[in-house]
């Protein structure tokens, strides 16, 4: 076993990876170490109920069209397959109105205009002055935060005629009820920013900008599950000459540089590691792929706090108590009959579905009952619905049966009930998981007759599942407040080979955003980042295979 590395990095979920593959394509020699026995812990496709019926079991919205990852790192090759169908994602109401979030925009046009025809157009007219700065806004989520960044954020609400410092005071809610006058147009806005990629909706300032955000966001399904993702870009990490050590628990990194002849650093594998050596050593930088606060685990406190302040400040005090997850999974008989079919029947058809409030004087207490964490009383208020057989039916059974997937963002502390700890309350718990069953019901009438199985995760059980999920926390933790856009961990340290692609900007997820950062910044430091084949765009390669699609 090799113990001489260039590059080592903590962590193989699928930024992790993605670091990794860039810069061993790059021409370095770069391990990735897990302490699991797998890839991408939160990008998993299992059997849940063992009757062939693959479900993601986390991350199942594949965000990768965003992405010049796809391009760069030619994941086709190496047997990633997104389906693209005349649908990325849907939104779904009990009063059986749907809204299709169509790929062709003359579509969406149209469904909008069925809704209401003023915010149709307020809706083009805003598409119309931002699509010539759509490729620049979009590289603001694979670069590190900047203050000019963040001017350009407030500036979007230029698109549709509101100021900087408008911007600046409105939350989410209230930038919808300036530009929008139907109920319907404002929550399905809403749904799309509340799913808590860029920021907290109701949050002043960042509320409004993750609202014009989300108008960016694409999505596809991968035939066979989120883990064939994994799967290529481990397929592509191996093929450039990268070393995966999987079973290999960290216990410490020990910093070196601390003169001038002690160079590089020392990953120290755990004693319950199988491998001879447990001392290896990067010799250029190392980055982590795991969450601020088991980074503060890993490293010698004093010896952190004594060479960068400021980032021993920023771990210690990461919070990862907001954006928690708790996921009901339901094996069901056939597909869902959605109550909106009627209203259009490609609902069918979409794998991710938006659950939004009933009403928005709904979302507007529901919001308020969240931010006073008031977790039982917002029980399957909103809530991403992943329906992937509808697109990809590689996953329905030979019996005609499939899953179906609820996942909801809860307060998670649980104060009220005794602390965290209540996540294992089976009443408790029994009762979040019949609260998604009766939601369901509601969008889809019979739905609850139409069950076989059905099993939960908690935020708890998520923690439990990666370590590095810290309170059951998805995307390393909480990414508005303080710790919204420069105020994420910087991707480079001022410790010279110190990196991190974990808790930084954006947030992690399956655009591979903050592991294409990461590696960005290492290769710059060491003078590798012009390649001539590091160069795709943000949705280049999406829409290229829409094209192709087309023809």
């Amino acid at each position: 076993m090799q113990s001489n590395f260039d590059v080592i990095v903590v962590g193989a979920g699928v930024n992790g990876l993605t670091c990794g593959a860039y810069l061993a394509r790059a021409g370095l020699k770069v391990a990735v170490v897990e302490r699991r026995n797998e890839c991408g812990a939160f990008a998993l496709t299992e059997d849940l109920f063992g009757g062939e019926n693959p479900t993601d079991t986390h991350a199942a919205v594949c965000f990768l069209p965003m992405s010049p990852v796809w391009g760069d790192l030619e994941l086709d090759r190496y047997g990633f397959d997104l389906l693209l169908g005349k649908s990325g994602a849907a939104v779904v109401w009990p009063d059986e109105k749907n809204y299709i979030y169509y790929y062709d925009l003359g579509l969406q046009r149209r469904e909008l205009e069925r809704l209401s025809e003023a915010d149709a157009r307020t809706t083009i007219s805003m598409r119309e002055k931002l699509i010539p700065d759509a490729l620049e806004l979009l590289w603001l989520f694979f670069k590190p935060p900047s203050q000019e960044g963040e001017e350009r954020f407030f500036d979007l609400g230029k698109y549709v005629g509101i100021s900087s410092q408008e911007m600046r005071q409105m939350n989410g809610l209230e930038l919808l009820d300036t530009l929008f006058t139907e109920d319907h147009v404002k929550m399905l806005w809403l749904a799309a920013a509340d799913i808590g990629l860029f920021g907290d909706v109701a949050m002043k300032g960042e509320g409004a900008v993750a609202v014009m955000l989300s108008s960016l966001l694409a999505t596809g399904t991968p035939r066979g599950g989120m883990h064939t993702l994994v799967h290529a870009l481990v397929r592509c990490f191996r093929h450039w000459g990268g070393t995966l050590l999987l079973n290999a628990p960290v216990s410490q990194v020990v910093l070196g540089g601390k003169n001038e002849t002690d160079g590089g650093h020392m990953v120290i594998l755990a004693d319950e590691s199988p491998y001879n050596e447990r001392e290896l050593h990067a010799t250029k930088a190392v980055v982590f792929n795991v969450s601020p606060p088991v980074v503060g685990q890993l490293l010698d406190s004093v010896d952190l706090e004594n060479r960068d302040r400021p980032l021993y400040e920023k771990i210690n005090a990461w919070s990862s108590e907001g954006h928690c997850a708790f996921i009901s999974h339901f094996l069901i008989d056939g597909l869902p009959d959605w109550g909106s079919r009627s209203w259009n029947p490609d609902v069918d058809i979409s794998p991710f579905i938006l659950r939004p409030y009933d009403s928005w004087e709904h979302a507007h207490t529901s919001q308020e009952h969240y931010h006073r964490e008031e977790t039982m009383q917002v029980l399957g208020d909103i809530a991403e619905i992943y329906n992937q057989t509808g697109q990809d039916r590689s996953r329905m059974s030979s019996d005609g049966r499939c899953t179906l997937s609820v996942e909801i963002e809860y307060p998670v502390t649980l104060e009220a009930y005794g602390g965290f700890g209540a996540w294992d309350d089976k009443a408790l718990i029994d009762n979040v998981h019949q609260a998604h069953a009766d939601m369901m019901e509601k969008l889809a009438p019979g739905f609850k007759s139409k069950i076989v199985d059905s099993l939960y995760f908690t935020p708890l059980d998520n923690w439990r599942r990666n370590a590095s999920a810290v309170y059951g926390h998805e995307i390393g933790g909480d990414n508005s407040g303080a710790q919204w856009y420069t105020g994420r961990i910087p991707p480079r340290s001022s410790i010279d080979g110190l990196y991190f692609s974990q808790g930084i900007w954006p947030a992690s997820l399956t655009h591979l955003g903050n592991g294409y950062v990461a590696a960005c910044e290492v290769a710059k430091d060491l003078g590798l980042r012009d390649q001539e084949w590091w160069k795709s765009a943000p949705m280049e390669r999406f829409i290229e295979r829409l094209a192709e699609h087309v023809q």
